[in-house]
């Protein structure tokens, strides 16, 4: 559980508690232990996490062999640093 405090004057402050949790079937949410603020008003926000979508499926992954075979070669005879240089000379000519 992370913790933050925001004070905008002497009478008026305000503590934020982030956590992670999940809505069980009958829809509680059940969070950390906080009984020191047992009847004091609270603003409860929620955000439904996405699923990652940059996460590649293991299905999907490619093996060290897989990814060697696929572009071994690609830039055979080509020096990089030549090619570097040529595009750069290019770019600012």
């Amino acid at each position: 559980m992370m913790r933050h405090k925001e004070e905008f004057d002497a009478d008026w402050a305000v503590e934020a508690y982030k956590f992670e949790s999940v809505v069980l079937e009958d829809g509680i949410i059940q969070i950390p232990e906080i009984s020191q603020f047992a009847h004091r008003p609270v603003e409860v926000f929620i955000v439904f996490k996405q699923p990652d979508t940059r996460r590649v499926d293991a299905q999907k992954r490619q093996t060290m062999t897989q990814f060697l075979s696929k572009w071994t070669g690609f830039l055979k005879g080509v020096d990089p640093d030549d090619v570097k240089l040529e595009y750069l000379q290019e770019k600012y000519e």
